[in-house]
């Protein structure tokens, strides 16, 4: 029989690290050299490892066989015993998994179903993204102790099929997409994001507000959806309007300052930042401080962007907006607002808003506005 030294370099069977479990390469050498006759302790110096190694081993890995002999008309059974990398391997691999301390999940069966309800939209008809699931069991479970620390974690437990979720009912997946460039054909229907104020671009204050609108089909004849991001806050304001028209955009507008005085507008909407589509070319007729983002920069309203993806979750694309009542979309809208946020450490936008609000006005020692108008 051809000596494995013959056809194997010794530099692959002497490359175990110290301290490591055995590989299932090295059970395939340890099985093969073993078939050769070599000793516990040759094995172990051809591997790199102690010779009390391979004998645990081979304990671990040696299974009963039969062997089946015909003589005289009868057959006759034998058993032996040989070692199997592959049983070897497997209970390896069974030990393993029982190792260490227990898992939280096996504790955790409350948890686990209302991970799976709040996920799987089958709580309140909304899908929730993982860590929106962590803050909301922490209120709406007694024992804090079942609920994992991280959400990490319940990534963990997806991708293990520990819950019925799976990664592809998952709210979004985090993506990241290259800023293409991209010729500038468009050019800014008025003043430019540079020369927006400072308080707006570090986001210090609410009332400056990112815009743009939500389709459902292209045709012309259908509404759209008009949808405005809180800086700060990421509060989100929606309203259906007839159509991706100026003077749709306007209009909304004119309505909401009529609505609620030409001073009250003003300290809520101190700025208006939307991209360079022809609805809101007219939107600087209207409302004083409108600024408008560079072509082919979506980023630049980041926050509305995002807002727009998650009102996406529930006024599905292609569908017609008329297709859905304004009283959805304000539920919808409510539902965002109140949403729990990771940025914000679980607390939502409206949570933030309300609060930023009020200590606002409380600093100019101004009369109270009545801003829930502006989210029915």
């Amino acid at each position: 029989m051809t000596h494995l030294n013959d056809t194997m370099s010794t530099s692959l069977l002497t490359t175990h690290k110290k301290n490591a479990h055995l590989t299932k390469e090295e059970r395939v050498m340890i099985a093969t050299l073993k078939s050769q006759g070599l000793s516990n302790r040759a094995i172990g110096r051809q591997l790199g490892v102690n010779h009390q190694t391979i004998n645990n081993e081979l304990n671990r890995g040696t299974v009963r066989q039969l062997r089946r002999q015909k003589s005289n008309g009868k057959i006759y059974e034998y058993s032996y015993y040989i070692y199997s990398y592959e049983a070897g391997q497997a209970t390896y691999l069974e030990h393993h998994r029982h190792s260490g301390r227990r898992r939280l999940y096996y504790s955790s069966k409350q948890f686990l179903r209302l991970a799976d309800q709040l996920m799987l939209g089958e709580f309140d008809d909304h899908h929730y993204s993982p860590q929106a699931v962590i803050y909301k069991a922490r209120d709406l479970m007694n024992d804090g102790t079942l609920i994992p620390k991280s959400v990490v974690t319940l990534y963990q437990w997806i991708n293990e099929g520990v819950l019925r979720t799976s990664n592809l009912d998952l709210f979004e997946k985090p993506k990241r997409k290259h800023h293409q460039t991209h010729p500038q054909a468009k050019r800014c229907l008025g003043p430019n994001i540079a020369q927006r104020p400072q308080t707006a671009d570090q986001r210090s204050e609410i009332g400056h507000w990112e815009l743009d609108t939500v389709q459902g089909q292209k045709n012309g004849n259908d509404s759209v959806v008009l949808v405005m991001t809180d800086r700060l806050s990421r509060v989100n304001i929606t309203s259906k309007i007839a159509g991706k028209t100026a003077h749709a955009v306007n209009q909304f507008f004119i309505n909401l300052r009529q609505k609620m005085g030409t001073d009250a507008y003003y300290r809520i909407f101190k700025t208006i930042t939307s991209d360079n589509g022809s609805e809101f070319s007219e939107l600087t007729q209207v409302h004083d401080h409108v600024f408008y983002a560079d072509p082919y920069s979506p980023w630049e309203r980041g926050s509305n962007e995002i807002n727009n993806r998650f009102l996406r979750k529930e006024i599905t694309k292609g569908e017609a907006i008329n297709n859905y009542s304004s009283a959805q979309i304000i539920a919808t809208n409510d539902w965002m607002n109140h949403y729990p946020r990771a940025m914000f450490n679980g607390h939502s936008s409206m949570d933030i808003y309300r609060k930023a609000f009020y200590q606002e006005i409380s600093q100019l020692h101004q009369p109270i506005i009545n801003w829930s108008v502006l989210f029915i």
